[in-house]
């Protein structure tokens, strides 16, 4: 088995922030939003192809 089967994934939403998603949780960088339930990968992906958020500072 691969070590790294676990690492958080990142995706790039359209205003530039980033969206985590790993083993736990999924979280938007930008506006906030989270899910710690369901597919948390696909989620990561749906919010980041929609979401317009600037990323935080």
């Amino acid at each position: 088995m691969s070590s790294y089967s676990n690492a958080p994934v990142r995706f790039r939403s359209e205003g530039g922030a980033i969206v985590v998603a790993d083993v736990f949780n999924a979280q938007c960088h930008g506006c906030g939003a989270d899910t710690y339930r369901g597919d948390l990968l696909k989620w990561a992906k749906n919010h980041a192809a929609k979401c317009r958020a600037l990323p935080r500072r």
